[in-house]
């Protein structure tokens, strides 16, 4: 019967380690996720398209500060940087509000990458940056 106690144990330890080992792998593929479409939005964001940092200051995405702290930025490349890392601070709600203004600017290829991306790692309805650089 000792035998039969000891395969027992070492089956539950596997389990239990195989359950550890998920709970520390989910959000090291969410943050995986999140770094990927931040890079992604940092390459084919177009702040410029259709006015999108006033569209985000008028639906109160961004406030009237962040607005003038996104514009007196010169370079496109930094325009886009800040407004990726004010979208950390931004609520799922909101980063949804930013998908539609997107959307809304005729950027709908970058929007339905986006989401494709969270639906497949199951985050729909998600900010995705939020999980990068520390925010959790």
């Amino acid at each position: 019967m000792f035998p039969t106690v000891k395969r027992k144990q070492a089956i539950l330890l596997s389990r239990s380690s195989k359950a550890a080992s998920a709970e520390i792998r989910e959000p090291l593929i969410h943050l995986a996720h999140g770094e990927m479409i931040h890079q992604f939005l940092v390459h084919t964001l177009d702040v410029k398209h259709g006015n999108l940092i006033d569209k985000l200051a008028t639906k109160n995405i961004l406030s009237r500060e962040q607005k003038e702290r996104i514009k007196k930025f010169k370079k496109t490349d930094a325009k886009v940087d800040s407004l990726l890392m004010m979208l950390r601070e931004k609520s799922d709600a909101e980063f949804e509000n930013f998908l539609a203004t997107l959307s809304e600017t005729g950027q709908q290829s970058v929007v339905d990458v986006v989401r494709q991306e969270l639906h497949a790692t199951s985050q729909t309805g998600m900010n995705p940056l939020r999980s990068i650089h520390g925010n959790c």
